[in-house]
């Protein structure tokens, strides 16, 4: 195969013995290959050219807008071709030739399981006439296990793979957020690095937790290995955390030496010379660095059915051990309930002793004011809250509401808000935060986290898939009648054949080729059902406090965002990104952005998974934070940024199997000095930084 040009600097290198030579590489698709262009298939919105530059063969993809969209799908031709039974990675060179930025994702694959094609998928970002390369991990570490091991309950697993690669025969190429037309080029698509193949002697293996439920069968520098370990790191943090501590705060983390604005007693937004802030209670300048889920009751693990993952358990009238009712995914969702265990909670009693609880509260307050961090974000501890020393967000979760028995999504169906016991359930959930309600302290309100808005019109469908008892069904019905008057006008629209209304209500499946348009309208107006009810009942309660939105992970479209700004005070994304420059909101849209949720993980200190994005290292860790921060300092809307989590994930899973190394602290409550660092290094000129990028450029 002829390189792109892009590729020909590497080839040269090889030549000059600059890299290793027995780097193992496997060509996936050679676009000097006659009649490819029989696998290549365009998606959504894609179109797709075979062009030649200076003797060598690339493909040509062009893209109209799109919302996370696929651009081409290639296909391998038989399995005689290829296997990638025993690789490790797959990779293609990509090449933005349009005028904008734009992201380029990959999916390797066509497995139907949403955690399986995300795990098989990563994204690059591209400046106009840049190249990279794009790569996708196959495994969960360099190596497999012969035989596979079988652990249960964990995501991420030692020695194992993330799907049946010999099944693999598609990658899909697609564009993340385009707003225009857009064109980049792909090439050298292949597979490199040969797993190396290990044997798994289960005796050998389990267990493989140790008592602090640590990872058993690696070490590392900070590993901790006694109960005097614990005692020795909470008396040297004691004296790092007292010095450098940063001098340009006010109580609640603004910006006591920049711009003196009007003090409300609460906090609040406005936009200064075009760009978006939140003001303090004492009217300073803020930028909201949180944290989520500070909380010692976040790191629990499910034991039962599997105990001998673990060396040395405590006997059961252990206070650590709890009953749990809550998995959604994963081997655990249909074994509720089930006996869990916090080994953070049980190591922080052996690093503080008896007051423990409180011990590990003050010392959380002290870490993130040295560490500049300013908000205590998401589901955290009321105890913790309690203590007025930061900054916090309030966590509502709306309970017991009637769902739309035809939708669906990831963490299940969308709250039927035509029902009119939504309503009371949003009042009864948002009347349990009266502790922040027109609290000075309390930044705002999330109310839910991540709802399944799905595609442009699919709530709307949904409704349509359900039964006839449904009331968003009986709700869109009667819009329908409103304006078509008859069924017949309705069928010769949607070119259905309805033999009444009563038919169509019925009916579980609509035809629904031509009812787009309807959909649409009743899409965007169930939206703005949820949110002026929510607002309406939030105010209701809280006047003072921002409402902070529902963390939006999908359905990012106008519709949604129409509806949201008009009631949100503050519009909030869960953005697992390594940029955020480039967030912004759909034309005529003008409200501030918070961003809810973002992380890095790695696994060279004992981690199992890297969780939604990836690092090399807990040093690499440090820079991709402060590179995403900067990045959201720089943006005019972002008004900040909270990390998802505080505490290491359990490397056996919480109840949905999620292991990832996402912590600040690990899970003997010592801090990742290598990410801790690079957070205080950011933080400690965080508003000059944001001043100066906005005001001085």
């Amino acid at each position: 195969m002829k390189l792109h040009k892009t590729s020909l600097l590497i080839s040269f290198l090889y030549s000059l013995n600059l890299f290793s030579q027995d780097y193992d590489t496997l060509t996936l698709f050679d676009f000097e290959t006659l009649n490819i262009e029989s696998q290549i298939t365009k998606g959504t919105n894609g179109t797709f050219e075979i062009k030649e530059e200076d003797e060598n063969h690339f493909l040509e993809v062009t893209m109209g807008y799109s919302n996370k969209e696929n651009g081409v799908k290639i296909k391998r031709k038989n399995n005689n071709d290829w296997n990638l039974e025993e690789w490790n990675l797959v990779k293609a060179d990509i090449t933005n030739t349009s005028q904008n930025e734009i992201q380029v994702e990959l999916f390797v694959g066509d497995d139907p399981d949403l955690l399986t094609s995300w795990y098989l998928s990563n994204y690059i970002d591209l400046k106009p006439n840049e190249t990279k390369t794009l790569t996708v991990e196959l495994t969960w570490f360099p190596f497999i296990f012969d035989p596979q091991p079988n652990i249960v309950a964990m995501r991420g697993v030692p020695g194992k793979k993330k799907t049946d690669q010999s099944k693999i025969d598609l990658l899909t190429f697609g564009l993340r957020y385009g707003k225009e037309q857009t064109t980049f080029l792909v090439d050298n698509i292949r597979a490199e690095r040969k797993l190396e193949v290990r044997e798994f002697d289960e005796n050998e293996f389990f267990p493989f937790v140790d008592e602090f439920g640590q990872y058993k069968h690696r070490n590392w520098k900070e590993k901790v290995h006694s109960k005097a370990d614990l005692k020795n790191q909470a008396k040297q943090e004691t004296i790092e955390l007292a010095n450098n501590p940063l001098t340009d705060r006010n109580k609640y983390g603004g910006w006591k030496n920049g711009p003196q604005l009007k003090a409300t007693g609460f906090f609040r937004t406005e936009k200064i010379d075009g760009q978006w802030w939140m003001v303090d209670p004492e009217g300073r300048l803020f930028w909201t660095s949180g944290v989520n889920c500070v909380n010692n009751n976040s790191y629990r693990t499910g034991t039962s059915h599997r105990e001998h993952y673990f060396e040395k358990l405590p006997q059961k009238n252990s206070p650590f051990y709890s009953t749990q009712n809550w998995s959604t995914h994963g081997f655990y969702k249909d074994k509720i309930p089930y006996t869990s265990f916090s080994f953070f909670s049980q190591n922080l009693s052996f690093k503080y002793g008896e007051n423990w609880l409180d011990d590990f509260r003050n010392t959380t307050i002290d870490r993130f004011k040295h560490w500049g961090i300013n908000t205590i974000g998401f589901v955290s501890d009321q105890g913790l809250i309690e203590k007025k020393k930061l900054p916090y967000t309030g966590s509502v979760w709306i309970r017991n509401t009637p769902k739309i028995e035809g939708s669906d999504g990831y963490w299940g169906p969308f709250h039927d808000v035509f029902d009119a016991n939504f309503r009371l359930a949003v009042r009864n959930s948002v009347q349990k935060q009266k502790l922040g309600a027109n609290d000075p302290w309390c930044i705002g309100f999330f109310v839910d986290n991540e709802l399944s808005w799905g595609n442009s019109g699919s709530l709307a469908i949904g409704a349509l898939k359900s039964e006839a008892t449904q009331p968003a069904k009986i709700e869109f019905i009667n819009d329908l009648k409103s304006k078509y008057n008859s069924v017949d006008a309705l069928n010769k629209s949607w070119d259905s054949n309805y033999k009444s209304w009563n038919d169509l209500l019925q009916n579980k499946n609509p035809k629904i080729s031509n009812s787009h348009p309807d959909a649409l309208a009743f899409y965007a107006k169930l939206a703005d059902t949820y949110f002026k009810t929510i607002n309406e009942e939030l105010k209701a309660v809280a006047p003072n406090n921002n409402y902070l939105g529902c963390r939006f992970a999908w359905g990012n479209n106008k519709y949604v965002m129409t509806a949201a700004s008009k009631y949100m005070d503050i519009i909030s994304f869960n953005k697992y990104e390594y940029s955020i420059h480039h967030v912004t909101l759909p034309k005529g849209i003008d409200k501030p952005i918070m961003i809810g949720e973002f992380h890095y993980g790695s696994l060279d200190q004992g981690g199992l998974h890297v969780g939604v994005r990836g690092a090399t290292s807990q040093a690499d860790r440090g820079q991709k934070y402060q590179d995403y921060i900067r990045s959201g300092l720089g943006n005019p809307l972002v008004v900040g940024a909270h990390w998802f989590q505080y505490i290491d994930q359990p490397i056996t899973g919480r109840g949905d199997g999620e292991n990832y190394n996402v912590g600040l602290v690990d899970v003997c409550d010592r801090p990742f000095y290598p990410l801790t660092n690079k957070i205080k290094e950011t933080n400690t000129n965080l508003y000059e930084y944001r001043f100066n990028k906005l005001f001085k450029k």
